[in-house]
């Protein structure tokens, strides 16, 4: 691992950033855009330090820019669950909390924790990905104008409908572009139709596991569904506090995306539907279930993919 340890705190407009090296600790301010990465790579270059290992938080689309600059620039980037950020800030009794601490303090947990390397997705997966989230933003601001137009005054909904019809128009281009692209590359294209097999996945399920998952680089099906922050998480203490959830520590939009979908499976795939009936006997909730079900629907995908192919409930049941 690199003696020379960067950590940068992340926010839409600055990055504070720390740097350790030979017993010392700089620490800079840049803007967090194309210029403003450059200069940091740049700066790294001007103090010599040809081989740094970076740690971020996971910031969403914030962190996105500066991750992939970093990678590109030769150096090892650690992108990082922002919960092990707090708690190892618990940890140290962290008493200040500001942009430049902040920085140190992820600085000091990638040298002690030594956290795994950040791989950006292939660029044929970055691209659904962009698309795919992109959409996702376009829908909310599409139900937003829907729920406004229920109560708006007459004289704007003139104007809410054109919009309505504006953003549909282009989440249907996206959507096509998606399609178009997954159907051109070959790889992408036999998971697309591998992924279509498995009932309860159809095709917009399909491009978001595509999007969101490069199957290929992880060793198990649990590992895929610990990333999607689905598998259980037990509490228990004595004989007063016993109970297990969702670790919920994972990817929020397979989770919330994967949601209705289980739902489906639950309804016309056997394997599920008889899963989901087993937890319903044992009294599981509800939600529980579908929780459950989602995870089962991950590792179901996992097999389909790895073993290269098509979905067969026989082979499913003995999993």
């Amino acid at each position: 691992m690199s003696n020379n340890i960067l950590g940068i705190d992340v926010s839409k407009r600055k990055l504070d950033v720390a740097l350790c090296f030979d017993g010392k600790t700089l620490n800079k301010k840049f803007d967090n855009s194309p210029s403003g990465c450059s200069l940091l790579v740049a700066w790294l270059e001007t103090l010599h330090r040809e081989s740094v290992h970076v740690c971020l938080e996971s910031t969403g689309v914030y962190g996105d820019l500066v991750a992939h600059v970093i990678h590109d620039a030769g150096h090892v980037g650690s992108v990082v669950n922002p919960l092990r950020i707090k708690a190892y800030g618990v940890s140290s009794l962290s008493r200040n909390k500001t942009d430049k601490v902040d920085a140190r303090l992820i600085a000091d947990f990638c040298l002690t924790q030594k956290p795994k390397q950040w791989l950006p997705p292939s660029p044929q997966v970055a691209k659904i990905q962009a698309l795919s989230r992109r959409i996702d933003s376009l829908e909310e601001m599409l139900q937003a104008e829907r729920n406004r137009l229920d109560v708006s005054p007459k004289d704007t909904r003139s104007s809410i409908n054109r919009i309505i019809k504006t953003l549909e128009k282009e989440i249907e281009s996206l959507g096509k572009q998606i399609k178009d692209h997954i159907d051109q590359n070959p790889k992408l294209k036999n998971q697309n139709d591998l992924l279509k097999t498995i009932p309860g996945i159809g095709e917009k399920t399909s491009q978001l596991l595509l999007a969101e998952i490069e199957f290929e680089r992880f060793d198990s099906a649990r590992a895929v569904a610990a990333y999607a922050g689905v598998t259980p998480k037990q509490r228990k203490s004595g004989t007063s506090l016993n109970f297990t959830r969702l670790s919920k520590m994972g990817n929020s939009r397979l989770r919330k995306r994967l949601y209705f979908p289980a739902i489906v499976a639950g309804q016309h795939n056997q394997v599920i539907k008889e899963f989901a009936k087993r937890l319903a006997n044992n009294g599981k909730s509800g939600k529980q279930i579908v929780c459950a079900s989602i995870r089962k629907l991950l590792h179901i995908a996992f097999g389909v993919l790895k073993n290269q192919t098509p979905f067969d409930p026989n082979v499913a049941f003995q999993g």
